[in-house]
C-alpha cells in the first residue's frame, strides 16, 4: 500500500463535539485561495500550494519529522483568566484516539503543559515521567488527573514533548501546540529544533486562521458529514459545482450526490434556495 492510500484511509470524514470542544480533521479545512504574502515562510507557502488535504498532511508530517516530533496536538484556546479552555482541536496529527480522550476526560483542567507554557510565554519541555510531578500538589484531584493524563499519553507511545502557547494580540484567544515524541528523554529538543517548532506553529496557525474558510461547525456539522458541511459552506459562498469539486478535491459526481442530499435535508428545490437555507442556519 502506498503512502497516499495510507493517508487517505487514515483520514476520517467526520467532525464532532465533545465536552464543548470541536474536533476536526485536516480535510475539514477549506483554503480560501488567497495567497500569503510574497515573503511568507516556506511551510506557509507549501500549505497554500498544496492540492488538497493529503498534500497538506504530507507537508506537515515532513516538518514534524524535521523537528524530531512524531505527533502534534494543535488546538484553538480561550483564556479565562489564567485558565485555558479549548475551543477546537485538529486531531489529524495527534496520537490515535487521543483528542477524543483528552476532551472526554476534560484534561485541560489539569494539563500541566498548558499552565507552564502559557504562564511563562516560552516553550516548555517535558517528559511523561517528570511532568506529572510538577503539577500543583495543593489540588490532589488535579494532580491525580494530570498523572492519569500522562499515563494515557505514555500508553500511546509518547515519551516526551514540547509545548508552545501563542496568544493572539489584543484577544483572549490563542493556540496551544504540543509536539510529541516517542523518545523518552529530551535530547531531540535542541535549540535549533525549538526555533523550528516556533516557526512551524506560527505558519500553521496563520494558515488555519487566515487562509481557510470558517465553517459554521457546530450548526452545520450536526447531522452532516464533514464533506457535506464543507459543500454547504461552498454553496453559501456562491461556488459553482466545478469550484466546489476543485476546492475539496472531489469528483463532479460526488459533488452532485452530496448536493442532492443537502437539498433533501433542507427540503429545497434548487441551489438558490439551498444557499438561502444554509445562510439562515449559519446565522
Amino acid at each position: 500500500m502506498d503512502s497516499n492510500t495510507t493517508i487517505e484511509r487514515r483520514m476520517s470524514d467526520t467532525a464532532t463535539t465533545i465536552e464543548g470542544v470541536f474536533l476536526y480533521d485536516e480535510q475539514y479545512l477549506m483554503p480560501t485561495g488567497q495567497a500569503p504574502a510574497a515573503q511568507s515562510l516556506d511551510l506557509l507557502a507549501a500549505l497554500h500550494r498544496a492540492r488538497g488535504a493529503i498534500e497538506r498532511e504530507r507537508a506537515v508530517r515532513a516538518e514534524l519529522r524535521a523537528i524530531g516530533a512524531d505527533w502534534l496536538e494543535f488546538g484553538k484556546m480561550h483564556w479565562q483568566g489564567e485558565r485555558l479552555q479549548p475551543v477546537s482541536l485538529l486531531r489529524t496529527y495527534s496520537p490515535p484516539s487521543w483528542a477524543a480522550a483528552y476532551c472526554s476526560h476534560r484534561f485541560w483542567e489539569c494539563d500541566t503543559r498548558l499552565k507552564r507554557a502559557s504562564l511563562s510565554g516560552v516553550p516548555w519541555l517535558w517528559t511523561v515521567i517528570d511532568a506529572p510531578h510538577e503539577h500543583d500538589s495543593a489540588v490532589p484531584e488535579q494532580a491525580l488527573a494530570a498523572r492519569r493524563m500522562f499515563e494515557m499519553l505514555a500508553a500511546r507511545g509518547v515519551g516526551s514533548g514540547m509545548t508552545i502557547c501563542l496568544a493572539a494580540p489584543a484577544s483572549n484567544h490563542g493556540v496551544a501546540m504540543h509536539f510529541l515524541a516517542r523518545q523518552a528523554d529530551l535530547q531531540w529538543a535542541t535549540q535549533d529544533r525549538i526555533a523550528a517548532a516556533l516557526l512551524f506553529g506560527v505558519c500553521l496557525h496563520e494558515f488555519i486562521s487566515k487562509h481557510t474558510l470558517p465553517v459554521a461547525a457546530n450548526q452545520l456539522a450536526a447531522g452532516m458529514s464533514a464533506v457535506q458541511a464543507r459543500i454547504a459552506d461552498c454553496v453559501q459562498r456562491g461556488f459553482s459545482d466545478k469550484e466546489v469539486a476543485r476546492s475539496l478535491a472531489l469528483s463532479r459526481h460526488a459533488v452532485d450526490y452530496h448536493l442532492r442530499a443537502l437539498r433533501q435535508r433542507f427540503n429545497v428545490r434548487n441551489r438558490v434556495q439551498l444557499a438561502q437555507a444554509i445562510g439562515g442556519m449559519a446565522a
